[in-house]
């Protein structure tokens, strides 16, 4: 008798440690599920970036770029001393910069 109840035991505990084993295995991969949809928008933002990257590297610089160096060689160094002294170049920067988080603001609906 006593053999009879440790098989049927051991039956049962056979069932137990397999519907363990299944969830554990579908606990893994909820896991598994849930990490990928956390990554996926940095993929997927990181996939996009890089896409706008190349697409601009593949541009060609206009030619006239080359002629703008020659230009500002020519310069004087007493107005170079004043723009380096009242800092015009992070001035213009900081300008320019403004505008433009400016016209990208007024693009998103419920800000602008």
């Amino acid at each position: 008798m006593e053999g009879l109840l440790n098989s049927i035991l051991n039956f049962f505990r056979a069932i137990w440690d397999a519907f363990k084993a299944i969830f554990d295995w579908l606990n893994a991969a909820l896991d598994a599920f849930v990490d990928f949809l956390m990554n996926l928008p940095a993929w997927a933002f990181s996939k996009i970036t890089e896409g706008i990257v190349s697409f601009f590297n593949a541009i060609p610089v206009p030619d006239f770029f080359a002629s703008a160096a020659s230009a500002f060689g020519s310069v004087p160094s007493e107005v170079v001393f004043f723009a380096e002294a009242f800092q015009i170049g992070p001035g213009v920067a900081m300008v320019l910069g403004a505008y433009l988080l400016r016209f990208i603001l007024r693009r998103i609906p419920f800000i602008g």
